[in-house]
């Protein structure tokens, strides 16, 4: 089977884009050959692995038909010289093209969904096209969770198209040496800096928690604003918070560019997600690394989080019932320590990268048998 990806993201680099490394390294492993379609110059050439074909396409982020035309262009080209079996648009910008490019093609496609179906950073000129390309174009859509599953139908997506996959992370790492805490319990937040993933709810919650436990925690950011709304959020952020006497405690770590790395030096990660979630691949490479979670109930957070097993949840806002289990695994860091064993069993079960992988493998050969 030959396989081409298309993922033409040019400019942010997020979860979908880490997922789609880790997609691939196992991917090519198998019997699949590869081609992925990317924009030369992208965030994401850095993770495309060895054995994979690169095809370089225009950049159309703008989106223009014009643009497309020629980017089909592109990959009939490539089709002609060694033919795709299956066409695969990574994300929901993708699907267009997917769905241009196995129509003239006359492949079977297929796209991902990693995002609520009416995220309102999708234009509604972006949604209707969307909506289209899976009634009338795709021939299935991978939900990453059934809480997308779910959305999508309420949004008039054909629920005989949808199937939900989870997304997995590698178990193969080798253990961390584990770090010493100090004598304080060592909070961590690890995302894009964004209103969506609750970045200003992560200082309401230390705020409180502050006024529970004062001086036994410390909290170490890592992430970076993808954007000039994320980086007035920060200076809010500094603004607001910089005279508080535990600001000093606040530890801005930057881009991790080894997640396991920076899981690796606390004892609890924060997932305070102030709209919907519809994964949390974070919340996967922290059961991993044994770490538990506090982390808002949306999407599909609880799929992942077992409450009060590998972790605990709270209502999206409600950030005095945040700050309260923190205050409690401080105060008991044993029940952090054994939800985290918990965690890192499910995710090996649950969500490694090589159950993920089998999942797409038996979708893809699904639609070559219906040819």
């Amino acid at each position: 089977m030959h396989l081409l990806l298309i993922h033409t993201e040019a400019h942010y680099f997020a979860g979908a884009e880490v997922l789609l490394g880790h997609f691939l390294h196992e991917l090519v492993k198998s019997d699949c050959a590869v081609s992925v379609a990317m924009v030369e110059g992208s965030k994401i050439q850095r993770i495309i692995p060895q054995g994979v074909n690169r095809l370089p396409v225009p950049n159309n982020q703008k989106f223009s038909l014009k643009t497309l035309h020629r980017q089909v262009k592109e990959l009939l080209t490539a089709h002609q010289k060694e033919p795709f079996d299956l066409v695969h648009g990574w994300a929901a910008r993708d699907w267009e093209l997917t769905v241009w490019a196995g129509t003239k093609g006359r492949v079977s496609t297929m796209g991902t969904l990693h995002d609520h179906p009416e995220a309102r950073f999708f234009s509604l000129q972006r949604r209707l096209l969307m909506r289209g390309c899976v009634r009338w174009g795709l021939n299935r859509l991978v939900c990453v969770s059934h809480a997308v599953r779910s959305a999508c139908i309420a949004a008039g997506y054909p629920a005989h198209k949808l199937v939900v996959v989870h997304n997995g992370v590698p178990t193969d790492d080798e253990p961390c040496s584990e770090s010493e805490s100090k004598g304080v319990v060592r909070l961590g937040f690890l995302a894009a800096f964004s209103e969506r993933k609750g970045l200003r709810g992560l200082f309401e919650t230390v705020k409180e928690l502050e006024r529970l436990c004062p001086g036994a925690w410390e909290l170490f950011v890592a992430g970076r604003a993808q954007d000039a709304e994320g980086q007035t959020l920060v200076d809010s952020i500094r603004w607001n918070y910089a005279n508080e006497n535990w600001w000093a405690r606040v530890h801005w770590c930057g881009w991790a560019a080894e997640p396991r790395r920076f899981l690796d030096g606390i004892d609890i990660l924060i997932c305070p997600s102030s709209e919907f979630e519809p994964f949390g691949l974070v919340l996967c490479e922290a059961g991993l690394a044994a770490i538990p979670v506090v982390a808002a109930s949306v999407g599909g957070i609880p799929e992942i989080v077992v409450d009060g097993e590998t972790g605990w949840l709270f209502e999206a806002g409600q950030w005095k019932q945040a700050a309260s289990l923190l205050a409690r695994l401080v105060r008991s860091p044993e029940l952090g320590k054994t939800a985290g064993i918990h965690g890192a069993a499910r995710v090996s079960r649950e969500f490694s990268i090589g159950k993920m992988v089998a999942g797409y493998k038996k979708i893809y050969s699904n639609l070559l048998s219906d040819v």
